[in-house]
C-alpha cells in the first residue's frame, strides 16, 4: 500500500501451523489470503459501526470541549467517520503469502495509536462588520449585546473591519481509538477459511 500505511504482523501458533499445512499441500495460497483479506476488511468496517477497538473496547468519546465548539454541520458527531475519508480508505492487498489490511491516509496512525500533536504559533486575521442591533435577546424582546458579525473578507460593506490576531502554539491530544488489530472473532475466521481450503485440497487428493 502507497503512502502512510499501518501493517500489523500477525504471529499466532495455530494460524501459522494452518499456514504450513496448506503450504505442504502444494497448493496456490492467493485464494486464501484473498478470503482472509476480505474478512479482515469487514471487521474492520464494522468496528467503526460499533465504535470499538479489536479487543472489544470502546473507542474514547469526544471530549466535552470538542463538543461545544463542534459546528451545527459535524452533528450528530461521528467519531472518525467525520468526512468518512478513512473509513472509505480502508482496503486490503493479498499477495501469494501474505495479505495486508490497512490504509493510506496519512493521519490514520494518529487515531490507531493516538498521540500529540503540537501545532505551532501562527497567525490570523478576522473581518467583522457592524450592525444596527446587538447579538443577545432580553426577556422582553429588546436586542443587546455587541453589533460585531463575523464576514467574508471580500464584503463591501462600508463598516468591514479586519483584525489581526494572533494563535498561540498548543498540543492537541489525541486519543488512540484502534480499528486495526485481529481479534479473537478474526481469529477463528481465519482458522476456518485455512480449514476449507485444506479441506478443498485433501479433497483434491483423493479424487481418482
Amino acid at each position: 500500500m502507497s503512502g502512510a500505511s499501518i501493517k500489523i504482523v500477525v504471529s499466532d501458533a495455530e494460524i501459522a501451523a494452518g499456514l504450513k499445512r496448506l503450504v505442504d499441500t502444494g497448493r496456490d495460497l492467493r485464494p486464501a489470503m484473498d478470503a482472509i483479506g476480505g474478512a479482515l476488511l469487514t471487521s474492520t468496517q464494522q468496528r467503526f459501526e460499533r465504535k470499538a477497538g479489536p479487543d472489544g473496547g470502546a473507542w474514547a468519546p469526544f471530549a466535552p470541549s470538542t463538543l461545544k465548539r463542534m459546528p451545527d454541520r459535524r452533528k450528530p458527531p461521528e467519531l472518525l467517520r467525520d468526512r468518512g475519508r478513512l473509513y472509505s480508505s480502508l482496503t486490503f492487498a493479498a499477495g501469494d503469502d501474505s495479505v495486508e489490511v490497512g490504509t493510506n491516509v496519512v493521519y490514520a496512525a494518529i487515531h490507531q495509536f493516538g498521540g500529540d500533536i503540537v501545532m505551532p504559533e501562527r497567525q490570523g486575521s478576522a473581518t467583522f462588520v457592524t450592525v444596527r442591533q446587538g447579538a443577545g435577546v432580553t426577556k422582553d424582546g429588546k436586542r443587546v449585546g455587541s453589533r460585531l458579525r463575523f464576514a467574508k473578507a471580500s464584503t463591501r460593506a462600508k463598516s468591514k473591519e479586519t483584525k489581526a490576531f494572533t494563535v498561540p502554539a498548543h498540543t492537541i491530544r489525541i486519543p488512540a481509538r484502534p480499528y486495526l488489530g485481529i481479534s479473537d472473532a478474526d481469529k477463528a475466521e481465519i482458522l476456518a477459511i485455512l480449514a476449507d481450503e485444506l479441506g478443498e485440497a485433501g479433497a483434491a487428493e483423493v479424487t481418482p
